[in-house]
C-alpha cells in the first residue's frame, strides 16, 4: 500500500510539473505574436512602413509598384486585426496592379 502511495505522489508531481511547463510554453508561443494593422487604402510605401512599425519583419508588395505613392492597398495576405508571428510573411496587394 505504501509503494502505491509513493507512485501516485510521483505521478501527480510529474503531471503538475508538465502542466506548469506547458503553460509557460503556451505563454512563450503567444508572446511573440503581433496584431496586423488595417492598411487598406494606404499607399504601398505607407502600408509597408505601418506594418514594419508594428513589428513585422517580412513585408512585401505585390507587383512592380512597391515604391509608388500613387498606389492604393486593396488587401493584405493576413487579414487586419488577426495575430501572427513577427516573421510571418505579409504580402500587400495594391491597385493598379
Amino acid at each position: 500500500m505504501r509503494n502505491s502511495f509513493k507512485k501516485t505522489a510521483a505521478v501527480l508531481a510529474a503531471v503538475g510539473s508538465l502542466s506548469l511547463g506547458g503553460a509557460s510554453l503556451a505563454s512563450a508561443a503567444t508572446a511573440d505574436t503581433l496584431t496586423v494593422p488595417d492598411v487598406t487604402g494606404y499607399s504601398a510605401p505607407a502600408a509597408v512602413r505601418v506594418l514594419e512599425d508594428a513589428g513585422f519583419t517580412n513585408v512585401v508588395v505585390s507587383g512592380p509598384y512597391a515604391h509608388d505613392w500613387d498606389t492604393t492597398v486593396t488587401r493584405t495576405s493576413l487579414a487586419a486585426s488577426t495575430t501572427a508571428a513577427e516573421t510571418q510573411p505579409i504580402t500587400v496587394f495594391v491597385d493598379p496592379w
